[in-house]
């Protein structure tokens, strides 16, 4: 696997997933260039659901572009073979100029966070390792405007990136057997906020009163891949103020 910026220099594969869909991988990593990746990747995806209704549904992942498409509606449109009308797709895609461009600035999300102790259970082990104060660590992971690679691991739960490399820390080689949702965690080079109490093994710096995902089919997940979130401090009175409303 390699990194590149370009997402027309890197080469797919298309693979059948099941009967109505299809599977584009990626032959890229995460890496310090996968921002530019996932902008031209939602670049596509916008395009390809605009032009082409038949399309239900696409899911852009890391590596990975799924595509579930109404069986029915593509035989009307007197197409044999699903896997070969989307490579041409892409191929046709991949020639536009539009992929040499960032796609257009989404309004920053704000994520209220508190940092307090009693919520970043490994602020203080990260600030003896890396050598800096919470305070500093605070100050980085508020400083970034991060931006959602994909979704994905449970419901709701966007991978975002890049974090400062001073606060970058591995995830716990032993996963907690419990995260309380609004939890705020790093991992390498991506952040992200647990939706719901679940299992988990990111380096956990603060909690959010911010409900990320919502079952309601009105509501579900907060963020989408292609979308910028800030996190700004507050103290531990605003965050019980703001979940109890």
């Amino acid at each position: 696997m390699h990194s590149n910026s370009n997402f027309k220099d890197l080469s797919l594969q298309f693979n059948y997933l099941g009967d109505h869909a299809i599977v584009i991988a990626i032959n890229t990593s995460i890496s310090s260039d996968s921002i530019q990746i996932v902008k031209q990747v939602v670049a596509i995806c916008a395009s390809i659901k605009k032009t082409h209704p038949w399309i239900k549904e696409i899911i852009p992942a890391y590596q990975t572009i799924t595509l579930v498409y109404d069986i029915h509606s593509f035989y009307q449109l007197e197409q044999t073979d699903p896997l070969l009308f989307i490579k041409n797709i892409f191929s046709s895609l991949m020639k536009e100029n539009f992929l040499e461009m960032e796609a257009a600035e989404n309004e920053v999300i704000k994520i209220p966070v508190c940092y307090d102790e009693i919520f970043g259970i490994d602020l203080a082990s990260m600030a003896t390792l890396k050598n800096i104060t919470i305070e500093e660590i605070i100050e980085r992971h508020t400083h970034e405007i991060y931006n959602v690679f994909c979704l994905g691991f449970m419901p709701g739960f966007a991978y975002m990136g890049n974090v400062n490399e001073e606060i970058q820390m591995a995830r716990h080689l032993a996963p907690r057997p419990k995260v309380f949702a609004g939890s705020v965690g790093i991992a390498g080079i991506q952040t992200g906020i647990y939706p719901t109490n679940s299992p988990g093994g990111w380096q956990i710096i603060g909690r959010t009163p911010i409900k990320i995902f919502d079952p309601h089919p009105e509501k579900l997940a907060l963020f989408k891949a292609g979308d910028q979130v800030q996190f700004y401090s507050i103290n531990r009175g605003v965050y019980d103020q703001m979940l109890a409303s």
